[in-house]
């Protein structure tokens, strides 16, 4: 057996050995937090020497499997199973909870390494509900509501096979996306509610039209239970799902009702009729970067093993399938300016159709002009070429065909910057490495600078330097940002922003600030004291100098000759 099995076997073996092992006797979760001995995606290599990518998804639990158990004891079963994210219904949490409520609640998942996500679902009749709930979820902080908006006809009950999914509710909601910049995942219901969001399918012809911030929240069962192929649905539909909920179902068991030609019966995820190896590859595909929560819908009273059951199977289903991960299209309205940004005087540095010959020069011809090669654009993206690769730790050489097309060096502005704010889109490939660089002075500290890290976690890079300082959206080999979590798998775009005023600087990964330090103070330089650039400060005339504090310079886009990223959005500002 090559690793890899051992691996899916061990995470299966996993959530049934926490059943019966209690939470303190795993290290990783005895002061409450996330357990590190079982991760529930890992890049591993089998004896192949082939890497085993990890699942750009996150497994939860969705409320409602818990609606008999009080929020303590949901949050030790997530313990035992090893689950770290919670969708939140309102029997754990009342959506009219005040903000110290909301913090005291926040406070216990905590303590647990829980983080709630999302809110719902949510059954919605008017319009006063929703904005009710959208006001709920900003104070909570949710980024999600998983909602099912619906009208009955006049003079019909308000029952389940009688509610119809209401358009003119979901073109309030379209204003409502755009006011709090919080996504509205649909939950489609099944054959049970033939009117009210069965399937995918027939929620998109409600919203196509409207903001893509409304989307759905596929349940995987119901919609295998309108006759649909999950997999094919995510393949058709994969950018508008922005949540998940995890079921299985055995099917026309002795004394289950029928709903229309079939009964469908909850059980553990490795023993229904649903294949979930092809659903996780269809997600992996489409590059489903959100949470996979499941929804056990029996044994309320005591649903902790077969939870577990699901559970393992699903860690041991992500850690065999094998996918190369989808490359993204650049993000809708790339490299352009709205109204606002060019109000605020940001300055475009790439168009998106052109080599940026006008912004950029190439720093291996001494900043005379763009290289004639390296760098590409294609499809919005400005990309550069490699003249080696990395396999398994190790470089290794392209072929001289490659190596022709490749090797165009950094490129840098032709302006340099004081103060500022630089914004930018990048994508990452296998073991990619680059990097933005900035208050560049070629005269001065033997051509180095500060620099951005851009990095994707199979690089050799990764595990080098001091607690993660050479990782993504760190200030490297010097501050570490841990931005793991923030950080999109290979295909995905990431957004960086660098900050700098005054001598303090910021780095941003998608919309999180990861880290700020102040140039020249005690801190930074004790810093740099301890990084590879102890040694490097140098005035233009080669005197020595404290590195790092040039007070005016280039930004520079790193081309590491081993690794593709692409970037777009490339945004300046200049601070005053």
């Amino acid at each position: 057996m090559n690793r890899k099995l051992v691996l899916a076997s061990a995470a299966s073996f996993a959530a049934f050995a926490s059943v019966a092992t209690p939470a303190s006797a795993c290290p990783c979760t005895e002061k409450g937090g996330a357990c590190a001995c079982r991760p529930a995606y890992v890049a591993v290599e089998d004896t192949s020497g082939q890497r085993a990518w990890k699942m750009p998804f996150r497994l939860g639990l969705a409320g409602f499997t818990m609606y008999k158990k009080s929020l303590d004891e949901t949050l030790e079963i997530m313990r035992a199973v090893d689950l770290h994210y919670l969708c939140v219904k309102d029997f754990h949490l009342k959506y009219t909870a005040t903000d110290d409520e909301i913090a005291a609640f926040k406070a216990k998942c905590a303590k647990f390494g829980v983080t709630p996500y999302a809110l719902g679902p949510l059954y919605t009749k008017s319009n006063e509900e929703v904005r009710g709930y959208f006001e709920f979820a900003r104070r909570f902080g949710a980024k999600v509501i998983v909602g099912v908006p619906f009208e009955v006809a006049p003079g019909r009950p308000d029952k389940w096979t009688e509610r119809i999914g209401s358009r003119k509710q979901l073109e309030y909601i379209d204003t409502l996306v755009k006011e709090f910049d919080i996504r509205y995942a649909i939950h489609n219901h099944g054959p049970n509610a033939p009117q009210m969001f069965p399937d995918v399918e027939y929620g998109y012809a409600l919203v196509k039209d409207l903001d893509p911030r409304i989307g759905f929240c596929m349940d995987i069962g119901w919609e295998f239970g309108c006759g649909r192929d999950p997999a094919e649905t995510i393949r058709k539909y994969g950018d508008r799902i922005y949540d998940l909920h995890v079921k299985n179902f055995a099917l026309n068991l002795p004394g289950a009702q029928k709903i229309g030609k079939n009964s469908f019966t909850t059980v553990p995820l490795p023993r229904g009729a649903i294949d979930y190896g092809s659903v996780f590859k269809a997600l992996a595909e489409v590059g489903y970067d959100g949470i996979a929560s499941f929804e056990y819908e029996r044994d309320f009273d005591n649903n902790l093993e077969g939870l577990a059951e699901s559970v393992g199977y699903a860690r041991g289903v992500c850690d065999t399938v094998r996918v190369s991960p989808k490359m993204m299209p650049v993000p809708a309205g790339a490299n352009t300016l709205t109204a606002a940004e060019k109000a605020e005087g940001w300055t475009l540095l790439f168009d998106g159709r052109n080599l940026p010959a006008d912004t950029f020069v190439g720093v291996r011809n001494g900043f005379k002009s763009f290289p004639e090669k390296g760098w590409f654009v294609k499809d919005g993206c400005l990309t550069m070429r490699p003249v080696n690769g990395i396999a398994n730790g190790k470089w290794f050489p392209l072929p001289p065909e490659d190596q022709k097309l490749g090797g165009g060096g950094d490129i840098a502005t032709v302006k340099k910057y004081r103060d500022f704010a630089f914004s930018f889109d990048f994508r990452l490939t296998e073991a990619a490495n680059s990097g933005v660089k900035y208050f560049l002075d070629e005269t001065q500290n033997r051509g180095t600078c500060e620099e951005y890290q851009i990095l994707e976690n199979g690089h050799p890079d990764a595990s080098k330097g001091v607690d993660g300082n050479r990782k993504a959206a760190s200030l490297y080999d010097i501050i570490p940002a841990h931005a793991d979590g923030l950080l999109k798998g290979i295909g995905q775009w990431n957004t960086g922003r660098i900050v700098a005023k005054g001598g303090k600087v910021e780095h941003w990964l998608n919309g999180v600030k990861v880290l700020e330090y102040t140039r020249g103070s005690p801190a930074f330089k004790a810093a740099v004291r301890a990084s590879k650039y102890a040694t490097w400060g140098q005035t233009a005339d080669g005197k020595p100098q404290d590195w790092g504090e040039i007070p005016e310079g280039r930004l520079l886009l790193q081309d590491h000759s081993d690794s593709t990223v692409s970037f777009c959005n490339l945004k300046v500002k200049e601070l005053q």
